[in-house]
């Protein structure tokens, strides 16, 4: 059934694979056979839902954002929210691998810019999400992070405030701690083994488990976790979009 222009279009956006799957299963979405592949729809209570997967980072997410909103765009289509749902890593010493964050700001570490979160729902709000431009493992950075209020990072949300405010369309954001900096699971030998758009360099990861077989055990506990948020993520941006319809 095609989407009804008189009908709430909500989008979800994906930076990684992995996430895009737990959203296209949360949302029960099926492949757009008019956008090549390139995008997942379906409804959920009286909203019209569009997942599109667009890769890591404020560059990235910036582009993708902003096509969401150029008429001139292949399907172009209204969009009424736009959300974000994902893991994130933890910077709080107290909230646990699997825990939604959903914060009262979103802060751009680049720029400073600072975006008030108004997601649908009655949900609490609370500390803060930052947003930086790669992944850090810098842990003087990460406890000023938390220092400041915020409760977790990521490399997109503030990008997509950024991209919606300007065109005055609503936004949300749905993330889950998969990883904490001080749990020491990552380092830059594991950020390495992604590419750009979220995937796994498979090589990379055989060269490297070839190289160092012990390291397996730790991989396997981040991609048990990652699921994990990815999953509970999806499933809070499900209970916002519902909340939409009041």
């Amino acid at each position: 059934m095609p989407p009804s222009p008189a009908r709430r279009h909500v989008v979800v956006l994906a930076p990684m694979p992995l996430e895009l799957e737990a959203i296209v299963r949360a949302f029960e979405l099926r492949a757009d056979s008019d956008g090549g592949g390139a995008s997942w729809t379906g409804r959920v209570g009286d909203s019209d839902v569009t997942a599109v997967h667009i890769g890591m980072g404020p560059p990235l997410t910036r582009r993708a954002a902003g096509r969401l909103f150029d008429p001139a765009a292949p399907g172009h289509r209204r969009v009424d929210h736009v959300m974000i749902a994902g893991i994130c890593g933890g910077l709080h010493p107290d909230l646990a691998v699997g825990t939604l964050v959903n914060p009262e700001v979103v802060v751009d570490h680049a720029s400073g810019a600072t975006y008030r979160h108004a997601p649908p729902g009655d949900a609490p709000l609370e500390g803060k999400l930052v947003t930086t431009e790669g992944v850090s493992l810098d842990d003087e950075l990460s406890r000023r992070f938390f220092d400041d209020g915020c409760y977790a990072v990521d490399m997109e949300t503030s990008a997509v405030a950024e991209v919606c405010e300007a065109r005055g369309c609503d936004w949300s954001v749905y993330r889950c701690i998969g990883d904490r900096y001080f749990d020491g699971l990552l380092d830059e030998r594991l950020v390495a083994l992604s590419n750009p758009d979220g995937s796994a360099d498979i090589d990379a990861v055989t060269r490297l488990l070839e190289h160092e077989p012990e390291l397996l055990p730790r991989l396997q506990q981040l991609s048990h976790d990652s699921a994990l948020a990815a999953r509970l993520a999806a499933e809070a941006a499900v209970r916002g979009c519902l909340a939409l319809d009041g």
